[in-house]
């Protein structure tokens, strides 16, 4: 793979003629996090080899050398053109989007691969419509792998343990959760997570197994406690700015489409889990002190949740979603899409 060339790639200007086949696009992406993550090294930048392969080289997705910007207004510079495309999570972005929220509830699923997939096949059916994300172009999304509870002063085996603790939440899902179950709930950007918790800012933070070890966490964590399922996910979309879409031909969107959509979701989905199996080798191999959610502890998470999702529900209605028949054809996916996992893994 190319992926020095990416990370070597500074801001450059993209092409701006009008479509031509035999011209090259190039689409200043924007992304976080490090180069060695699995979501980035076999997710994000292997997508991006394969529009240049679509293509056969007249689109070329230059990965910038640095973040342009905090990941909560990475939606606002694609819309922009700030940058050209990235991806960015609508669950930072401060309440601007709801629809979301169907594939980041507790326990939805432990393959980030069938999540992701899923949740593709029901933004396209059901979300899409909507037109919360119409100033972008959605080409593919993702949902990174199941949400653990990490934290520095105890084990947390039932609700009562999170009482009191400064937990770093990724989003407003989780957030709202933590809130309501005694925690007080911390937004902090992951590029800022090891700072705040080696200062003590912060006593936990809820996050799958490969945020772990890519950051190299576990000294700042001895205790995890494992949620069959997940205690909650996290949605990203890949996008592309409209005028950049449009500079491109037909030919060559439907190419980038190719290995987006469904494809994208799934490639990127396998690289959380190929994380995360990684990422649960390196906690144990660190010492860190592993505990399994009880069924007690999950029926707590359970009725905390349950305001949560009637809410949102609520709010998706005022959008003409219907959001409990969403949720159940969310659900019905991801239980057919697990199920051709394991079986494929059986043959």
């Amino acid at each position: 793979m190319r992926n020095a060339a990416f990370l070597a790639a500074a801001f450059a200007a993209a092409v701006t003629a009008a479509p031509d086949a035999g011209a090259q696009t190039v689409l200043r992406f924007g992304w976080w996090g490090s180069p060695e993550a699995h979501f980035n090294k076999i997710g994000a930048f292997r997508w991006g080899e394969q529009v240049e392969e679509a293509t056969e080289g007249r689109v070329r997705v230059e990965f910038l050398a640095s973040p342009p910007g905090s990941p909560v207004v990475f939606h606002d510079l694609i819309r922009d053109r700030v940058i050209d495309a990235g991806y960015y999570i609508p669950g930072i972005a401060q309440g601007r989007f709801i629809l979301h929220q169907v594939a980041e509830f507790p326990f939805l699923g432990d393959s980030a691969e069938a999540n992701s997939v899923a949740y593709w096949r029901i933004y396209k059916t059901y979300l899409e419509p909507a037109g919360e994300h119409s100033e972008v172009v959605v080409v593919t999304a993702s949902t990174h792998g199941p949400g653990m509870i990490h934290n520095a002063r105890r084990p947390v085996e039932s609700a009562a343990d999170l009482a009191g603790l400064k937990m770093r939440v990724p989003g407003a899902t989780i957030g709202r959760l933590a809130d309501s179950l005694g925690a007080t709930a911390m937004f902090v950007p992951f590029t800022e997570v090891t700072q705040v918790l080696s200062s003590g800012v912060v006593d936990g933070i809820f996050v799958p197994y490969n945020a772990i070890a890519d950051m190299s966490l576990a000294r700042y964590l001895p205790y995890t406690t494992e949620v069959p399922g997940g205690i909650y996910n996290l949605v990203f979309h890949f996008a592309i700015n409209r005028e950049a879409w449009n500079e491109i031909s037909e030919a060559d969107r439907a190419a980038i489409m190719a290995v987006s959509g469904e494809a994208g979701a799934r490639m990127i989905g396998h690289s959380w889990d190929v994380g995360d199996r990684e990422g649960r080798e390196y906690v144990l191999a660190q010492g860190v002190k592993i505990s399994r959610m009880s069924p007690q502890f999950r029926a707590e998470i359970e009725a905390a949740f349950a305001p949560i999702r009637a809410e949102w529900a609520a709010k998706a209605a005022g959008l003409g979603i219907d959001g409990e028949a969403v949720m159940a054809a969310f659900q019905a996916e991801v239980a057919k899409l697990n199920a051709e996992l394991e079986g494929g893994a059986a043959r």
